[in-house]
């Protein structure tokens, strides 16, 4: 039993002071709320506490977070939190929801397992990439329908996200001073403040673009959990509004920043692809940089308050390495339909912790369609025009240019067929200084049309090619010549070994 719960509320710790049936009452404690688990919910009350970031004191103000609590989680998991209740006094003893004085309020949750938190499903290796790739999709279309900050609000402006940057860095220094590592940070200062000047301009377009929107706000492994057999977050900032009124940026660096920062690079690979497939805005890769040292920097000063040496040392780390110079890459896929190109694709971003675009899913987001929606389009019609083609590959190479721009690898996953296609990107890694091949894809023309049938029966994939346009590339297809000046590697698909090989050339 914690020693600050007042004595007016002992009483629900006993399972009559609920209106549903209790076998028994735990209590948990954190430096805002008291939580009292009941099994099948769990009931959050708002501690009379004055921190500098928020006054609880008064019974008003607890009711007001207590609602906003409940509207701002209800964005991202509606089937955890269900409703605010009061807490009444009938006879001197506390209720949920009873008949007398009402002296508070709490926020009514269902219950969830501590095993099921996305930070214990990772340290005991049970949470898949391919589960963190949906989390991504699903947390890009929430930011679809989340509030857009208005033109005479304060968050989101580039002087006020460079002031907040600064103050934590000053903060993180401050803190680090109780475990001795204080120069460790002060190491960090200049390059990134360098970084926050380069990315200065950006922040203010972001916002005129509407990326700032009322995100989450605190997205990192601890408030993510798996209920109903998916991951949802929970326990958004909703105490300070400058801290959820951001871009959506910096909410996604967030959590790429944590799942990396512990280990996890598959894990944040997938997490990223799945947001940039279902959303698009590659833009935001521009900015992963400078808001996940920012984010690591946060949890390090939060580590450091708390003592906790081996997890401020990780995030200072991370923040470190994300820092250094590093040289991007660019990894051109190059071959016909049916010959591998995404798949491989995929095998080596999630390797590499690469970007990885696909013309096939950019070509629909330019018509307007999702990943899956057929368009029905014939040989030079609808989505299969040389218009088409030319906006499409145009879309690969900003998009490719935004992941270079934030020191990130990029797979760009296309036909490639044509040499001034495959010119076009040489230039642009030339532009950014980054590493550049090309992953030349084949395979025999009876395992390609077998791929095409076997892709098409599925229906489930980006791409609509089949026999006929298999037989269009074919003919129109320039092979790679000595002339091109080009790194090319050569991938049979159908060799076992063909992502080891590949990964073992772009390595060395």
């Amino acid at each position: 039993m914690s020693t600050s719960l007042p004595s007016q509320l002992l009483a629900l710790l006993r399972p009559e002071g609920y209106p549903h049936a209790v076998a028994a009452v735990q209590l948990t404690e954190t430096h805002i709320s008291w939580v009292f688990l009941t099994g099948e919910l769990a009931y959050k009350i708002k501690r009379p506490v004055h921190y500098p970031f928020v006054d609880l004191r008064s019974r008003e103000r607890r009711a007001f977070f207590c609602a906003e609590e409940l509207r701002l989680n209800r964005r991202f998991a509606p089937e955890l939190y269900l409703d605010v209740v009061p807490v009444t006094l009938e006879n001197g003893t506390a209720r949920i929801s009873g008949r007398g004085e009402v002296i508070d309020h709490a926020v009514c949750m269902r219950q969830f397992r501590a095993a099921d938190e996305l930070g214990s499903l990772l340290g005991r290796g049970a949470a898949a990439p391919e589960e963190l790739a949906e989390f991504g999709g699903a947390l890009a279309r929430a930011h679809r329908q989340l509030p857009r900050v208005g033109t005479g609000e304060p968050w989101g402006r580039a002087e006020s996200i460079r002031a907040s940057l600064l103050t934590n860095l000053a903060e993180c220094q401050l803190a680090a001073q109780s475990l001795g590592t204080e120069e460790t940070v002060r190491a960090l200062a200049d390059p990134y403040r360098a970084r926050l000047e380069a990315d200065l301009p950006v922040l203010g377009s972001r916002r005129a673009a509407g990326h700032v929107r009322e995100c989450h706000g605190d997205l990192h492994v601890g408030n993510i959990v798996r209920y109903g057999g998916r991951l949802v977050a929970f326990d958004c900032m909703e105490f300070e509004p400058a801290f959820r009124w951001i871009d959506v940026a910096e909410e996604i660096a967030f959590l790429h920043m944590d799942l990396s920062a512990r280990q996890h690079a598959p894990q944040a690979q997938a997490f990223l692809a799945g947001y940039l497939f279902e959303g698009g805005d590659y833009p935001a890769c521009r900015l992963l940089r400078l808001y996940g040292v920012h984010r690591a920097l946060v949890r390090a000063k939060v580590a450091a308050l708390q003592g906790a040496r081996a997890e401020h040392g990780r995030y200072l780390a991370w923040a470190g390495e994300r820092l250094a110079a590093a040289r991007p890459a660019l990894i051109l896929m190059c071959g016909v339909a049916g010959s591998g190109k995404t798949w491989l694709a995929r095998q080596l971003a999630s390797a590499l912790g690469a970007v990885h675009l696909r013309s096939d899913l950019e070509r629909r987001r330019i018509a307007g369609l999702d990943a899956r929606q057929r368009s029905g389009s014939g040989l030079g019609e609808g989505l299969y025009t040389d218009a088409m083609s030319v906006a499409t590959y145009a879309r690969l190479r900003a998009c490719a240019a935004e992941a270079l721009a934030g020191a990130l690898p990029v797979i760009v996953d296309a036909t490639s067929q044509r040499r001034d296609q495959r010119a076009q990107f040489a230039a642009l890694a030339a532009d950014h200084a980054a590493a550049s091949w090309v992953v030349y894809c084949h395979a025999p023309p009876a395992v390609l049309e077998a791929r095409l049938a076997a892709r098409g029966e599925a229906g489930t994939d980006a791409s609509e090619a089949g026999r006929a346009v298999l037989n269009l590339q074919m003919a129109r297809f320039e092979p790679i010549s000595a002339a091109e000046s080009l790194r090319v590697i050569d991938a049979d698909t159908t060799g076992a070994d063909v992502v080891s090989r590949v990964l073992r050339q772009i390595r060395a």
